[in-house]
């Protein structure tokens, strides 16, 4: 026989608030962190919902000053779910964004003037809090350049929460992104970055500067935070840059996590990219590596 509910523990029971289902947040509150990015102005044609979606199309970001770019969207939709004050869910999809440096800025390199006029970009995500676990996923990432640059990626992070402040804290537990080099965007990037690690060089000899760089830089990850094969596959890939077309997958995990104070940590010592500061910063965690060169993959 079940024992009977003393009158006082019904009476702490019913006192107890029940637990509201996350409700879809409006445009309005939507938009504030869009209206709030440092250095711009946002501005958007009126548009109603169109269901749990908040239409932002035509959305547009103006810099206030020099070294950032306009910002375009053709497409823009927004969705979100809140509990009470409290971000749980957030979805984007986004196409047709632009990103157009100033004419007169003379801070920017003309390469990378030219190269970002000539692309477009989609980006389509679903971040999301997991209950109570304090655990924050990030599924379905996709962004896509119209050149043909692709990056697919998934994370999941311990941080509590959607906002600012959360994510900061946070700490990134688990990563897969698969990228998808077309062979074509990397060049005068590389070109800049060689540019600037050595003085006097241009050109080829530039490529070939920024990658013997990262080189350097895969191999002083430590062995212990890599499969059997990751070396081996980053070094593939990294020889085939950046006119080697292929597909670099790149699975990451670590029980404790990384998160900006052990990033913030690293970057404060003698050599940050070095084997001593990537060790520290790596400690606990696998880092799984997969290239496949060519594109019909």
């Amino acid at each position: 026989m079940k024992k009977p509910l003393s009158a006082a523990l019904l009476l702490a029971a019913l006192a107890q608030p029940l637990r509201a289902e996350p409700m879809p947040m409006d445009c309005a509150a939507l938009t504030l962190a869009l209206r709030a990015v440092d250095g711009y102005s946002f501005t958007m044609p009126p548009a109603g919902p169109d269901g749990d979606w908040c239409v932002l199309d035509d959305a547009a970001w103006r810099a206030t000053g020099p070294g950032r770019p306009d910002l375009t969207a053709e497409r823009f939709r927004l969705k979100g779910t809140a509990d009470g004050d409290r971000l749980v869910s957030l979805e984007v999809d986004l196409s047709g964004l632009r990103v157009a440096f100033q004419a007169g800025d003379a801070t920017v390199d003309d390469r990378l003037r030219g190269l970002f006029r000539l692309q477009s970009a989609e980006l389509r995500f679903v971040a999301m809090v997991v209950g109570e676990s304090g655990l924050v996923t990030l599924q379905g990432g996709v962004l896509r350049l119209s050149g043909g640059t692709e990056v697919i990626f998934n994370a999941t992070a311990e941080a509590g929460g959607l906002g600012t402040a959360s994510l900061m804290a946070g700490s990134l537990t688990a990563a897969e992104v698969t990228w998808r080099n077309d062979g074509r965007l990397l060049r005068p990037v590389m070109e800049v970055l060689g540019e600037r690690l050595v003085d006097g060089v241009t050109g080829s000899a530039a490529v070939d500067a920024a990658r013997l760089s990262l080189r350097q830089i895969a191999d002083n990850l430590p062995d212990s935070a890599l499969t059997e094969d990751a070396r081996s596959e980053l070094g593939q890939a990294l020889d085939a840059l950046p006119q080697g077309r292929g597909r670099l997958v790149l699975s990451f995990s670590a029980s404790e996590g990384i998160g900006a104070a052990q990033v913030l940590m690293a970057m404060l010592g003698d050599d940050p990219l070095g084997p001593d500061g990537l060790s520290a910063l790596f400690r606990g965690a696998t880092l799984d590596a997969l290239w496949m060169p060519g594109l019909d993959q």
